[in-house]
């Protein structure tokens, strides 16, 4: 019986550090790209080119002034926050809207209309591109924040409405059935009632699509061809191509563009855990 239990505990510690070395090695390769640029910015030429892996022991921010000035920073800023902000709240609040009829309210072809909004999420990005392209430009929209708000609320619809949907349906339908008895309309109960409870799915789905509207290229680049629309990420991801393959300017632009949407997670990461859990514990 004590080797019984011996051979237990230390296969329970051998299991234990098992997993604590896969995630040890996954957490080291997930960072070290993020360390490298980081360290990468901070060296000169000269300095790169000895010793491009080490950290530089005499760091130097004069590649951020250069990716300030030539980055046109202001009005790449004001963007990406109006592209990303505008298309983050339109997927808010029409996944809140479609989320709620999906789970609370009782209509024909119901889950049907659930299945085929939730189901583009298996439909590759690229393969509808042509036709994106084609709706927005007849309806004008090219090269106009207008229209890359749009196409990323279209494209971020499918997942915030399965988030807000899975936290929708924990919420007891006696609520909504009460407050109805109250003299409730559906837009109060939505708002006043089913809103507030589901507010970790809302953030969740916030930050998730800030991240995501943020970093993206491939919209952008699609939609975006003026320089006075054209988006933070995308101006970086020119840098090699307009000013020569100078990797410290290029790393100083990347981590400018990483600061705030890491911002934004750090200071919504609590609220973000608790949306992407719901419905795993009943």
């Amino acid at each position: 019986m004590a080797k019984s239990n011996l051979f237990y505990r230390l296969s329970g510690w051998a299991n234990k550090a098992g997993i604590s070395l896969v995630l040890s090695i996954y957490a080291v390769i997930a960072i070290y790209p993020v360390f490298y640029t980081l360290t990468a910015s901070l060296k000169t030429r000269k300095g790169f080119a000895d010793d491009p892996f080490n950290i530089p022991l005499d760091p130097t921010f004069s590649n951020y002034e250069a990716a300030f000035g030539r980055l046109h920073l202001e009005r790449l800023l004001f963007n990406s926050l109006v592209t990303t902000a505008g298309g983050v709240i339109l997927v808010t609040i029409v996944s809140v809207m479609v989320a709620y009829a999906v789970t609370k309210l009782r209509f024909p072809g119901q889950n049907i209309v659930f299945l085929v909004i939730v189901g583009t999420l298996m439909i590759p990005n690229q393969t509808v591109m042509y036709p994106l392209y084609q709706t927005v430009y007849s309806m004008g929209l090219i090269n106009t924040h207008i229209g890359l708000i749009l196409a990323f609320g279209a494209f971020g619809l499918p997942l915030g409405t399965y988030l807000i949907s899975a936290y929708f349906k924990s919420v007891p339908t006696e609520l909504v059935e009460a407050a109805v008895v109250d003299g409730a309309n559906h837009f109060q109960i939505l708002w006043r009632v089913m809103l507030p409870i589901a507010m970790p799915a809302v953030v969740s789905v916030g930050i998730l699509n800030s991240v995501w509207m943020w970093n993206d290229l491939l919209l952008p680049l699609l939609l975006v061809n003026g320089q006075d629309s054209q988006t933070l990420m995308v101006a970086i991801s020119l840098f090699r191509g307009q000013y020569d393959v100078f990797v410290p300017l290029i790393s100083a632009g990347l981590i400018i563009g990483m600061l705030p949407v890491i911002s934004i997670y750090l200071a919504a990461q609590t609220q973000l855990i608790k949306g992407l859990t719901a419905g795993a514990v009943k």
